[in-house]
């Protein structure tokens, strides 16, 4: 206990204690343990930040390779036998002849992943004879192929986790919140289950959270300098060429950040706009020479040509009934939705938001509303069949595609089963706690960038839960911050009955 000469004055300053004499604060926990890492009011481990920061590292990576390697690899298969295909391709143009080599970068795959799949085929032969046994979807092919593939993409996922838990220590500082939010993550895999199949996620999840971790720098940063901006810029650059999709996050997070700049850190607008030049210039520096690449080789300064083909499939869901979508919130909640809207509803309600029914929209978006949507587009001219959707079958019913949107982000956002759900319950919780420690704002603003990306997916896709996996970092911090509290809400509440006994 602090003795002062005179009377000392505690004050409270986040979630520790200050019992002060005169001018100088003295910290001081609030109260005792109870038992278990996270019962402490101020949870200090008793080594350093560096130490603490090496520790969560080696745990992401031993954590993840061990989910990653120690199960039987699942056969690639659909998307991933495209990517096999891809690599394998570029494999040969590279060793073989030039000629090929621009082509296969050109239209709507991942020229990101597909390098990285045909940089590690061509450092591992087995690599490559098990990315070209998989496209024959009837040849019995070794797995163990692909081992080393899945071990650098175990590697790549650890890092995912890591870059999360440093950003959820910036905006939180709390170490219990960070270290149980890092727990919750590592135990949903839900990162680690993509580390295993020959899909873009594990590289794009990567690159994400690396911005993230810039971005939540920048935003706990009075004065961010330009190395932050510069290498938020660059993982937003190679993120779009991962994911293409992510090419509209870059605009995105240049006007959040400017906001954030200059109506909550009170920075004039002059200042508050170098950083965010430099982030979007060294985005566009990655992506221009793909766009470049693309308007010389067929024609269209993009990066992915795929753009009609899926929002094509998007627009079957606008077909639905008003009772369907109304049964769409309830068939598409995680893991028990589909069985309680079943029990509950006529089957003429909810069958068509089954996956593989013939008559299900997502069927639909792939046959004959596609074949005849497609063609219509197909006559509007080489570029312009996006416009053509967007005039005739959006914004002619603008109110109905935004109520399918919501539904469809709903189906999206439900990431790590009941991890998800749990979290967006408590969000509201959440947001109240943080906002009285005076961290709820920049909370929010971290929170961006991944609903934009959600809600872009559900007006533009089908919204498949694989493409939000990143909003496990904010459900995952909502569960932790309200364990968290309740912890300190209930030894408090002890405390005080074993005082009054």
């Amino acid at each position: 206990m602090l003795k002062c000469p005179g009377p000392a004055r505690v004050a409270s300053r986040g979630p520790a204690r200050y019992k002060t004499c005169g001018a100088a604060p003295v910290r001081e926990r609030a109260f005792f343990p109870v038992s278990g890492l996270f019962m402490f009011h101020q949870f200090r481990p008793p080594f350093g930040i560096r130490a603490e920061t090496a520790m969560a590292l080696v745990l992401c990576l031993i954590v993840v390779l061990a989910q990653v390697l120690i199960p039987d690899f699942r056969r690639p298969v659909a998307d991933a036998t495209t990517y096999s295909r891809i690599a394998v391709g570029l494999v040969d143009a590279v060793r073989y002849s030039d000629a090929g080599i621009a082509a296969l970068f050109g239209g709507g795959y991942s020229p990101a992943y597909t390098a990285f799949l045909a940089v590690a085929a061509m450092a591992d032969d087995t690599i490559l004879s098990a990315l070209t046994c998989v496209q024959d979807v009837k040849a019995a092919c070794d797995l163990s192929g692909l081992s080393p593939l899945f071990a650098a993409q175990a590697l790549m996922t650890g890092m995912t986790v890591f870059f999360l838990f440093l950003a959820t220590r910036l905006l939180v500082e709390d170490r219990r919140v960070v270290w149980l939010t890092l727990f919750i993550v590592l135990g949903s895999k839900t990162f680690s289950n993509y580390a295993s199949l020959v899909l873009t996620e594990s590289l794009a999840f990567f690159l994400y959270f690396f911005f993230a971790w810039m971005f939540a720098r920048i935003l706990t940063s009075d004065r961010p300098g330009g190395l932050l901006f510069l290498g938020a810029g660059l993982g937003l650059g190679a993120l779009a060429l991962a994911r293409p999709s992510y090419q509209y996050l870059i605009p995105f997070a240049g006007v959040v950040v400017v906001t954030w700049r200059v109506f909550w850190q009170r920075t004039r607008l002059g200042p508050s706009l170098g950083g965010p030049a430099i982030m979007l210039a060294a985005a566009g520096a990655i992506l221009l020479p793909v766009v470049v690449h693309n308007y010389f080789s067929i024609g269209q300064a993009t990066i992915s040509t795929f753009g009609p083909r899926v929002l094509i499939e998007r627009l079957a869901y606008n077909t639905m009934t008003w009772a369907e979508w109304g049964v769409s919130f309830i068939y598409w909640l995680p893991d028990f939705g589909d069985n309680l809207a079943r029990s509950l509803f006529a089957e003429d309600l909810w069958k068509r938001l089954t996956w593989y029914d013939l008559s299900s929209f997502y069927m639909m978006g792939r046959g004959d509303f596609f074949k005849e949507v497609y063609s219509q587009a197909g006559r509007q001219g080489q570029g312009q069949g996006l416009g053509y959707l967007l005039r005739e079958y959006i914004w002619s019913d603008l109110g109905k595609h935004l109520s399918v949107t919501i539904s469809l982000a709903m189906r999206g956002q439900w990431v790590g089963n009941y991890v998800s759900l749990v979290g967006f319950v408590l969000l509201p919780v959440t947001l109240c706690i943080l906002r009285r420690r005076r961290r709820a704002a920049a909370f929010v603003v971290y929170c961006l960038p991944v609903y934009f990306m959600l809600g872009f997916y559900a007006f533009v896709s089908v919204n498949v839960v694989r493409y939000n996996e990143p909003l496990i970092a904010i459900f995952a911090l909502s569960i932790a911050v309200v364990i968290v509290r309740l912890a300190e809400f209930g030894w408090a509440r002890l405390r005080q009955t074993r005082n009054q006994s």
